[in-house]
């Protein structure tokens, strides 16, 4: 039963993995219960707007800048938190696809039956990311015609697995280390758009103090280290 000594999280998508793996950590250190909510982005931002009992909020560095703007979130305890590139997951047992160039990332997606991708209006970070990158491949009106849109990565890996698509492109942490796909890389540099996420304390914590603990938790060693195992450049 959750009690106001509770830490309540919001979080984006791309967190989740390393999120779930830091917290027991945090918990066994500090003797405090954990909240977590994932989103996507809009979402994220929507529960704020709502009123619901949020005390750290991380999620795209715009996000958290377009919170405080809205006074939801103290611009003083603002952080980066890490920068995520763009990857590609396959059907376990598939071949690994070329990804080195721009030219054998658009033959691999041309050649694939399915390919998972995050709703460019669904209010995820990457989505309108993605569908400039298909633009630029050349290849909308394909994926536009047998894309699997997805809202979040966890849709993305889970129409991977289940086999409504071949591959999904997501952002990179949403995809490494997750069950049912293989992690088959990130987009080549020429291709790559780099997301910075961000993390602060909500104006409406009842609990500022442990909420400033757990984004401070969030930058030291044992937690960059989790981040960048989790494919995060993170520092």
């Amino acid at each position: 039963m959750p009690t106001a000594r509770d830490l309540h999280i919001t979080a984006a998508g791309a967190y989740e993995h390393v999120l779930n793996e830091l917290i027991p950590f945090f918990t066994q250190e500090f003797g405090i219960a954990i909240q977590l909510a994932v989103a996507n982005a809009a979402g994220v931002i929507k529960r704020l707007e709502a009123g619901e009992p949020v005390d750290v909020v991380l999620t795209s560095a715009a996000g958290i800048e377009h919170l405080v703007a809205g006074g939801l979130a103290e611009r003083t305890s603002s952080v980066e938190i890490g920068r995520m590139r763009l990857g590609v997951a396959v059907a376990p047992g598939l071949p690994m696809p070329d990804l080195a160039t721009a030219a054998s990332v658009r033959s691999f997606l041309l050649a694939a039956p399915h390919v998972a991708f995050i709703d460019p209006k669904g209010g995820g970070t990457s989505g309108p990311f993605i569908a400039k990158l298909f633009e630029r491949l050349g290849v909308a009106d394909q994926m536009n015609q047998n894309g699997v849109l997805s809202k979040t990565g966890k849709h993305v890996v889970a129409a991977v697995e289940s086999g409504a698509a071949t591959c999904g492109l997501t952002q990179a942490s949403e995809l490494i280390g997750a069950k049912g796909v293989q992690f088959a890389g990130y987009l080549p540099d020429e291709l790559q758009v780099v997301s910075v996420y961000a993390g602060a304390v909500t104006t409406q914590t009842r609990v500022p103090d442990l909420a400033a603990d757990f984004i401070r938790f969030l930058k030291s060693p044992k937690s960059v280290e989790a981040f960048r195992n989790a494919g995060w450049d993170a520092g």
